[in-house]
């Protein structure tokens, strides 16, 4: 039974491998019509792009997120850990 279910799971993935692949064996190296390759991107600029800005970005999410919290105002509205509706709040005269 478990020789069955290797076979079937290897078939299965040389049909999945085989039809992802098959494009690229396909190509034979000419340009098509309208293709323009640009310049290539320099390994500054790829760690850049795809590494400090995103980077950059969550950072920026978490400050906005957690500046709140760092506000006295935010503080003197604790209450039960959660913060509260200020504008529920009763004032005191």
């Amino acid at each position: 039974m478990n020789l069955r279910r290797a076979i079937a799971t290897l078939s299965s993935t040389l049909v999945v491998v085989g039809t992802s692949i098959a494009p690229v064996l396909a190509a034979d190296g000419k340009r098509d019509d309208g293709d323009e390759p640009g310049v290539a991107m320099s390994t500054t600029t790829a760690i850049l792009l795809f590494v400090l800005l995103p980077l950059a970005v969550s950072g920026l999410i978490a400050l906005f997120v957690m500046a709140p919290g760092w506000t006295k105002g935010a503080k003197d509205s604790l209450q039960g850990e959660y913060l509260d509706d200020p504008t529920r709040r009763q004032i005191e005269n």
